[in-house]
Formats: C-alpha cells, structure tokens, sequence
C-alpha cells in the first residue's frame, strides 16, 4: 500500500529508508519546540502552551505537505519571524502578540490564494536571486546578535557591545561552554571504512547536552514528570486569540509585508533547493509538485497563527532527511507523526532554558548567513552585490 501511494519505488526507495530519513528530519529540527517556546514566552505568551501549539501545528502541516504533495519536506514555526514579533513588536510596544498572529494570520490567507492561483511562483520568477540570499543572511546576522545577547554572552549597553566573559555566572560559564559543545559536535566527522559520517541532529543533542550539565550545576529546575499531565489546558492560553482587526493598523502594514516576503520566498526557495537535492527538478529546473507543497506551506501559515504560532515554513533542516534517501511524502509523514507524539513530553521541552538554545540559535543563524557566499562582491557584479547587501 505505501509503495504504490507513495510511489516509493519509481523515486528509487523504499519503507525501511523513508522511516529513517523522516526520523533523522525529526532530530535535526525539533529544536524548534524548544526555541519557540521561549522565544514566544519572552512576548509574553504562555510557553508550556506555545510548545504544545507548535508541536501539534508542525506535525500536522507536516502531515499534509506529505499526503497532499508527496514531496520529504517537513513544516514548522520558521527561525526569523518569532524573533521579529518577541523581540521587536512586542517588546518595544509596537503591538500585542494578539496583534502579532492577526499580522501571521493575514500574511497566511494572503499565501493561500496566491498559490491556489499559481501568481506566487509567478512573482518569485521575476525577483533577483541576490535579493532573496541578501533577506536569507541578514535574518542568520539578527539571531545570531539576538541569541549571544539573550544568552547573555554579550553585554549590551545602546549601540555598544562587549563579550561578557564572567564566568562567575554559572549560566554565562555554560553558555560558553555550550557553544563550544554544539560547534563540536555539529562540525565533528567520523571516518569508518574510507566512507565520512556526521552526527544527525546535533543541534538537538548539544541543547540537551547542555541542559544536563545545567542540572548537575544546580541553575535548571529538574521537572516534576517528563510526561504531560493536566498541561494541554495550555493551548487554551495561546490558541484563538489572534487580534485580526487589530492587525489592520497602518502602522503594521510594514511588519506585514516584511512577515509575507520572508515566507514568500523562503519556501519556494527551500523546496527548490531541496527538490534539486533530491532530483526531483525536471530539465528546465522546476519542480513538478510545486503548487500543493507551497499551498500545504500556506495552510500551515493561516492555521498556525490560529493555534498561535509564528509564521509556518518548510524547514531546510529537511535536506537532513533528503541527504537520508528521503524522497516521498513518507518521509514527512514519519516526520509529522513524530512531532505530535512529542506532545506527550512537554515538560521536557519546556524546562529548557534561553542559555541552552543559544548556541544551537548561533549555528542556525551562521548557517543562514554562509548564503553569502553566492554573491560576488567584483567590482563587475556591483549592480547585485550593493542591493544584496542593502
């Protein structure tokens, strides 16, 4: 049944390598349970709450990016916007985090009908490639000052910064440590045979890594179960809340555009990346199943805002599970499924503290940022190079 619905092997694979590669997209973004609960926390929203939403609206766009296009893509609250919302518009007054999802949930519907009538890959086509990879590396250059500051690794004071290297601080100690750790682990490789091996979901790994090594320290509360009990009442906190009238003030309209560009090209362009990656690009470079991958991305957008998330995208984490042999729905079905059993340990997710995610944010944003590199910086190619870097 799942070879002939999926078409398992027409696309060269099969169950056995499908379940892998959706268990090894799983471990490398499921960082973003716990990143997003903090980061939403800071806005002044429930976390316990926002890690349950998040679990639950990643798993079922997962679901259906996997059942409706068949493509291994995977879909969850992107790195970028959340920051946006917690860090800017809610911490400088600018609006409520009702507000916020009213802005998500607008820029969402906004999503559906350009893909239901093929205008997104459309306007896409005409935009300069440069621009797209100058949006991509600005986001990387923002978390990364956000996630040394939150971490307290840096000192802020105005426009000044300095690196805070009081290690009289236990959490300043371990956030340094932490980095070490999660560089380590994420540029380790491992040589058996003459063939090279790297640690799936090292990110995950060092987070909890470092978590532990907060406990034994004495500054992460230990929960009082790892199961979750009497705390779905939470999603109650977050879920339906969303401020859509009060998102329509024209001193939004800007946040708006920045939230629908951002997805706007970050799906398409992840879904192109990973489709070549996985050959799945026809001779011209197109992916035959475009439309249902960025209209089951869209119907994440509108339906996470709802639950209460930030803006819904297709992860690029994904490439982990491609890089596995992932090369059906299966994949991101395995995926999705995983994402709604992590439901069951929301304790888990949410003791871990701001200090633990910092460095895994720090990776995430150098990653975002090494897109640069595509840009040439001639003297020749200036009329790309100056708006990129605008």
């Amino acid at each position: 049944f799942l070879n002939k619905f999926f078409h398992l092997e027409e696309r060269g694979t099969k169950v056995s390598t499908e379940l892998i590669a959706g268990l090894t997209t799983f471990a490398t973004m499921s960082y973003i349970l716990i990143v997003q609960a903090n980061f939403m926390a800071a806005a002044g929203m429930n976390g316990a709450g926002i890690m349950l939403t998040t679990a639950l609206i990643s798993g079922l766009a997962t679901l259906v990016m996997g059942l409706y296009s068949s493509m291994p893509f995977a879909l969850a609250p992107g790195m970028g916007t959340n920051a946006v919302i917690a860090f800017t518009l809610v911490a400088q007054g600018i609006c409520s985090w009702q507000q916020a999802m009213g802005i998500v949930f607008i820029a969402g519907i906004a999503f559906v009908l350009l893909s239901v009538f093929k205008v997104r890959e459309k306007v896409v086509e005409v935009i300069p490639k440069v621009l797209k990879i100058g949006v991509g590396a600005s986001v990387g250059a923002f978390l990364i000052r956000l996630s040394l500051a939150n971490a307290n690794m840096v000192s802020v004071s105005g426009s000044s910064y300095g690196l805070n290297l009081d290690f009289a601080d236990k959490s300043v100690l371990l956030s340094w440590i932490g980095l070490a750790i999660t560089l380590i682990l994420y540029f380790m490789r491992i040589r058996i045979k003459g063939r090279t091996y790297h640690l799936r979901g090292s990110l995950l790994i060092s987070i909890f890594l470092i978590t532990i090594i907060g406990l034994c320290m004495g500054i992460v509360d230990v929960p009082d179960s790892i199961f979750t009990v009497n705390a779905l009442s939470n999603i109650g906190d977050v879920a339906f809340k969303l401020d859509i009238i009060g998102a329509l003030k024209p001193g939004l309209f800007t946040f708006m555009l920045m939230f629908f560009m951002g997805d706007f090209f970050s799906t398409l362009g992840t879904a192109l990346g990973l489709g070549g990656k996985a050959g799945m690009l026809d001779e011209k470079g197109r992916l035959p199943k475009i439309k249902p991958a960025l209209l089951a991305d869209a119907i994440g957008t509108s339906s996470g805002a709802v639950l209460g998330t930030s803006t819904v995208t297709t992860f690029v984490e994904s490439a982990s599970g491609v890089a596995a042999g992932g090369r059906t729905g299966l994949t991101a079905l395995v995926t999705g499924v995983l994402f709604l059993l992590s439901m069951l340990f929301a304790p888990i997710f949410t003791t871990i503290p701001s200090f633990a995610t910092a460095p895994a944010l720090i990776m995430v944003g150098f990653l975002m940022f090494s897109s640069v590199t595509e840009i040439s910086f001639k003297d020749d190619n200036l009329t790309e190079a100056i708006p990129a870097y605008i």
